[in-house]
């Protein structure tokens, strides 16, 4: 049972008691120890003072019939469960409203609807454990989060917690304002990344009832078993096991215009999905227009994807397009190979010298150089092949570029002309939560997660859990979402 009042008015002094006498004492202890026991304490003392402050709430005077939802309910029945707090889990007693015509139907908890209590946890242990959760394994955030408060939710809570809250992240996203002071220059940048997801036939072979232990052997030898019955195939060149499904990430910022020069990035917030491109261009336009496209000067970023570039003309008509620097850069030096040898000086002049006419708009010179060097490769002979294929390469990602090599207006006015902006959000979004080894995710669960990292990345945390206090209560699902598998398409 849940203490009364008066009880836990006890529980509080005697928790105080013991804390004080911890701490006030003369005898010789490492501070390590000490430390460690105090913070024990404390957690006790905050149980404490929880199941204080929760006696009184049970027991607030309550009309004994209200209304709610459009259904009449009469309070006759107490309900006592346990409540996940970051101090620990407490007892809670409460009132416990019921239909008087259908005593059988659900019953409802006004108390934990008014306190905004999270189906039996408290809303700082759910963002808590999902904040954990949505910056390393499942695992590890549970164990970590116990390292701190000295209990923690079980496995299948925790995916309640990341479903209920990572529904909730893309609308927060999307509802956000402007961010203030914002530059004069807008940037918008677009890349994607895999991450490994679920396929039908491991998510059918996971579903499968686990085989009971043989008599007589050990967990070791089941396994190898097991690998013996179900070897794998070998994968053949080109073959992946990943199973990736690409999430496309765009990231918009400012630069201003300062005394002392071009200054920025400036408000970098980082939007991303699984869904499309499309999707993510949609997205991507809704916040552009929060910060000022149309009105603004506007630069897209990317990279040689035909899809990209598409979708760019569709969306962002007014920006100007421009290539990444960094990937023209790299066809060249590849190109240069099929002439000097690598690594060589003269290799690196030759690289030097088409980039500096890149940067001073002579593009027309540049593949000119690509087109005498392509002339003159033999068209028989060792390796003649390869280095016709990467002059073929260069040249045709040059030309089909050729417009979006704007490198001369965007540096005469000391803007960026990279796209490393967003090639480390796919990393810090993607590559360092969701491509983990042997992680393997479902569909609509990886969507949340990349979301809620959004979020932290672009530091709106703590309006995040503001947006959740001040909403609705926050009901977590009475089970994780169902695992939605996915196959990539094989390469032909």
């Amino acid at each position: 049972m849940a203490p009364s009042i008066e009880q836990a008015r006890q529980k509080v002094q005697s928790a105080f008691a013991e804390a004080m006498a911890w701490a006030d004492t003369s005898e010789r202890r490492a501070f390590a120890p000490f430390e460690s026991g105090l913070w024990t304490l404390l957690l006790a003392l905050g149980r404490a003072l929880v199941s204080l402050f929760l006696a009184h709430q049970g027991q607030r005077l309550r009309p004994v019939q209200y209304r709610h939802g459009g259904r009449v309910y009469r309070l006759d029945d107490r309900r006592v469960s346990a409540l996940g707090t970051r101090f620990g889990k407490v007892q809670f007693d409460r009132p416990v409203g019921r239909e008087p015509e259908d005593r059988d139907a659900a019953a409802d908890l006004p108390v934990d609807r008014d306190l905004k209590l999270c189906s039996g946890f408290s809303l700082g242990v759910v963002t808590d454990v999902t904040r954990l959760a949505a910056q390393m394994a499942f695992g590890i955030a549970r164990e970590t989060y116990r390292e701190i408060y000295e209990w923690a939710p079980s496995p299948r809570a925790v995916l309640r917690m990341v479903d209920a809250v990572g529904k909730r992240a893309r609308e927060f996203l999307e509802q956000a304002p402007a961010p203030e002071d914002d530059g004069e220059f807008l940037f918008i940048q677009v890349d994607g990344g895999g991450a490994p997801m679920i396929s039908e036939a491991e998510h059918e072979r996971r579903c499968q009832p686990h085989q009971a232990r043989t008599v007589g052997t050990t967990k070791r030898k089941q396994r190898r078993l097991r690998r013996k019955e179900r070897p794998r195939a070998r994968r053949t060149k080109g073959k992946k096991s990943k199973n990736a499904k690409v999430a496309v990430v765009g990231v918009l910022y400012t630069l201003q215009r300062t005394p002392d020069g071009i200054e920025g990035p400036i408000n970098k917030r980082l939007c991303a999905t699984f869904e499309s491109h499309r999707a993510l261009f949609m997205w991507l336009r809704h916040e552009a227009d929060k910060r000022g496209y149309g009105r603004k000067r506007t630069i897209f970023l990317g990279d040689g994807s035909e899809h990209i570039w598409r979708l760019q003309q569709e969306y962002f008509p007014l920006a100007e397009a421009c290539i990444d620097w960094y990937h023209v850069v790299e066809y060249l030096w590849s190109a240069g190979q099929a002439c000097h040898k690598e690594g060589s000086a003269e290799l690196k002049g030759w690289v030097a010298l088409q980039a500096r006419r890149l940067r001073r708009g002579s593009s027309k010179a540049v593949l000119e150089e690509l087109r005498r060097m392509r002339r003159e490769i033999p068209k028989t002979g060792p390796g003649t092949k390869g280095k016709r294929e990467r002059l073929d390469k260069a040249i045709k990602y040059l030309v089909d570029n050729r417009s979006r090599l704007i490198y001369e207006e965007l540096r005469r006015d000391d803007l960026d002309i990279g796209s490393g902006a967003v090639e480390g959000a796919v990393r810090n979004l993607i590559r360092m939560r969701l491509d983990g080894p042997g992680m393997r995710w479902s569909r609509q669960r990886s969507e949340w997660v990349l979301h809620l990292r959004c979020i932290l990345l672009n530091g709106q945390w703590k309006e995040f859990t503001d947006y959740l206090a001040a909403g609705p209560q926050l009901t977590l699902p009475a089970k994780p979402a169902p695992t939605i598998p996915h196959t990539a398409k094989k390469a032909a």
